[in-house]
């Protein structure tokens, strides 16, 4: 059963070499291994208070190449990625549910006691409302039971929890089964409401299954009392079957199963597996026994890494740092950062510290003569890294070589002994102290904006939301969105995807992005922007389109100021393209166009971006589709554009050059062609141009562009009159 929480995505960006560089491919101790020295014997009382021991380090370098330590089960594959298809998996909240999500939620998936009770529920009603504990598993169970009702390849939809079901309306015709992950408290069911939604569902032919949370009694109360509706209570199954179940699935043979139990102590998976852990949990344990391959050592001690454990960690950890402002520092620094290379969690811990400016200290500087001062902030030796890592229950992980920014480095990340100790720690001081949550986003604000370090910061935003709640639970992120750096949008624009998978903070999030659209702040409305890009619009396109065309309206290219947003917008089209979208995008991005004629030229220059991926447009080029046109409409504007022209004929020129290896490819290219040269315009002839001066080996579809300049030249075509759009059209006329 697969656990319940994704994870997210982050904006790009390039990493200067603040590691030790190691170049690509070299290394005098490529494939070599060596030991790090255990640490020392005084320690042993603070290793064994934190649950820490001694830590052996070796590390292994090969350079574009795999090291196996143990039996492989599956494939491997070396290289820079797929060069096709790059769309992100994203959990949908609004819009198509892809066929991976249901198909991982259905890996291992064990059925809970309810799951058949729920099934009549569908058969009979076509509607069921499924309540239970939020992060016990009650979104996998929904997918099976979809999966289940309607069928393995059935199309499934997702809906917001913010969806008026008063005014909602099936609008898919291919659509089986709706999912609706929450129900909003202000917004109660109603007994015609209730009745038109069966009605809807029944005429379409479908099922909805409505996630309720089961700490909300006055709304279970609502429903029974005045609807007559009784959720099925969820209880997640058994931590021992979910366990069994997930390593059958992963491991099939059973004599395998076997041999990596043999390496787990006896009867520590009773001890580990009690009632109350719920399923991602017992996903964990399997991943670590898979990892250990059959041994004992390699499994360690596995009661001090489980997630569920490090909850009760945390309030002592913080009470024994409280004088020491230089652990607690490391701690908060450790906890937003962890897998980094530990120079850069020591240079932001460092970073934390100065900006305290002592409220990390339990002692004050002394005002009286005589007395003892506090230590020097400044001195450099004041803690060793092996002393701060035990401090706070932290370990170097082995020497490992990352690629970033053009360059390879060697780095040692930092992170827990204890899995999920990072988010128990930023969660227990963010609630507890309520004064440190101002010097936090103060330190993190002004956070690098390369990627290791923005996409951490983004996540602890977007997670403090839901553990401040209140009316104000978003107002560190609009201090953010307001920044006059591009980092802090881009975090702030991040951390709203991930506040809004709470479905009580989702309602402020649309809320507030909704407002900051419609505002004259531009720094808040290029957040808006990246926002739509980012996991948030991912999971609600149409919203995420909607928002991009407000923004719109309110752009002025003229104006260097909204050159910003704009940028932004077209960031967020590209991302959205990317996604699996590229419908909704093209009708918005037409619709936009010639709405804003002449004037979208601007808008236009975002179309090379998304011609740089050429196979889905090619593919309803060269099939002649409804939307080919559209497209054709789309090059002939952005080449009788200005602004666009260049990038635009370059990335055309592209096509005809690698379309000579594929014949979708050079299908689309021809019938491009054939449309652009009739009429012949301004920006057509320039391409043409272009074409014809090109190799005659190399273009795919020279002969439409030279028989098209001919007819052209002999006064046989048909040509737009007037002037072209600037000097840029003249040079065309002029080279043919």
């Amino acid at each position: 059963m697969t656990a319940e929480e994704p994870a997210g995505g982050e904006p790009a960006g390039e990493e200067p070499p603040a590691e030790e560089t190691v170049p690509e491919g070299t290394g005098a101790d490529a494939g070599a291994s060596r030991p790090e020295e255990a640490p020392p014997s005084g320690f042993d009382h603070v290793l064994r208070a934190l649950g820490g021991g001694p830590i052996h380090v070796s590390y292994n370098n090969a350079a574009h190449g795999n090291i196996n330590t143990g039996s492989v089960h599956g494939g491997q594959a070396v290289g820079d990625g797929p060069a096709g298809d790059r769309r992100r998996a994203t959990r949908v909240h609004e819009g198509p549910i892809p066929q991976a999500e249901v198909d991982a939620a259905a890996f291992g998936f064990v059925e809970p006691d309810a799951f058949r009770t729920c099934l009549g529920r569908l058969r009979d009603d076509g509607l069921l409302f499924l309540s239970g504990r939020p992060g016990s598993g009650r979104r996998t169970t929904a997918l099976n039971l979809l999966r289940r009702h309607c069928g393995e390849d059935a199309a499934l939809r997702a809906l917001d929890s913010v969806t008026e079901l008063d005014r909602w309306r099936p609008d898919d015709p291919d659509a089986r089964g709706y999912l609706l992950d929450g129900l909003f408290p202000t917004r109660p069911l109603g007994p015609g409401v209730l009745g038109n939604l069966r009605d809807l569902l029944a005429r379409a032919g479908a099922c909805m299954v409505l996630i309720l949370p089961d700490d909300d009694p006055q709304l279970l109360r609502t429903l029974e009392r005045d609807l007559h509706i009784s959720p099925v209570p969820y209880e997640p199954p058994p931590p021992v079957a979910v366990f069994h179940q997930r390593l059958a699935a992963e491991v099939v043979e059973e004599p395998e199963r076997s041999r990596l139990l043999g390496a787990v102590e006896p009867g520590l998976l009773d001890e580990l597996l009690v009632p109350g852990v719920v399923p991602h949990e017992a996903v964990e344990l399997v991943s670590f026994v898979v990892a250990a391959d059959g041994e004992r050592a390699a499994l360690g001690d596995v009661r001090e890494r489980l997630s569920y454990r490090a909850e009760e960690r945390v309030p002592p950890l913080v009470d024994a740092l409280r004088d020491d402002a230089d652990g607690l520092a490391f701690l908060l620094s450790v906890a937003v950062f962890e897998g980094l290379d530990h120079r850069v969690v020591r240079e932001e811990a460092e970073r934390l510290l100065e900006l305290s400016e002592g409220r990390l200290a339990s002692v004050l500087e002394p005002t009286e003569e005589g007395k003892e001062p506090r230590p020097n902030p400044q001195f450099v030796f004041r803690r060793p890294l092996r002393e701060l890592l035990r401090s706070v229950g932290g370990r170097r992980e082995p020497r490992e070589i990352r690629a970033a920014g053009g360059f390879s480095s060697a780095v040692e990340p930092v992170v827990f002994v204890r899995q999920g100790q990072r988010e128990a720690v930023l969660r227990h001081v963010w609630r507890e102290y309520g004064q440190l949550s101002e010097l936090l986003v103060t330190w993190l604000r002004e956070v690098d904006g390369r990627d290791e370090l923005t996409e951490p910061v983004a996540r602890m935003m977007g997670q403090a939301a839901s553990w401040g709640g209140g009316r104000s639970a978003l107002r560190h992120i609009a201090h953010l969105a307001a920044s006059e750096r591009m980092t802090g949008r881009l975090i702030a624009a991040r951390a709203l995807g991930i506040a809004a998978e709470d479905p009580v903070l989702v309602t402020e999030v649309r809320h507030r992005l909704g407002v900051w659209a419609w505002g004259r702040d531009r720094n808040r409305r290029a957040t808006v922007a990246y926002a739509c890009g980012s996991e948030f619009g991912l999971g609600r396109p149409e919203r995420a389109l909607r928002l991009l065309g407000t923004l719109l309206r309110g752009v002025h290219s003229d104006i260097p100021e909204e050159t910003g947003v704009l940028m932004a917008v077209q960031s967020a089209l590209v991302r959205l393209h990317q996604a699996g979208h590229e419908q909704r995008v093209l009708d918005q991005l037409a619709s936009w166009s010639a709405d804003m004629a002449p004037d979208a030229g601007p808008l236009l220059s975002v179309l090379p971006r998304l011609l740089a991926e050429p196979r889905w447009f090619q593919s309803e080029l060269a099939e002649q589709t409804a939307r080919a046109p559209v497209i054709v409409a789309l090059i002939r504007a952005a080449l009788n554009s200005a602004d666009a022209f260049e990038a635009v004929c370059r990335e055309v020129l592209r096509w005809c050059e690698t379309a000579r290896w594929e014949p979708t490819a050079a299908a689309a290219v021809e019938q491009l062609l054939t449309a652009l040269a009739d009429p012949m315009e301004y920006g057509t002839l320039r391409l043409f141009v272009e074409i014809e001066r090109s190799d005659p080996q190399v273009a795919t579809g020279r002969g439409i562009a030279l028989r098209a300049l001919r007819d052209w030249r002999t006064g046989a075509s048909r040509t737009r009159p007037g002037p072209g759009p600037g000097p840029s059209a003249s040079t065309g006329s002029e080279a043919a």
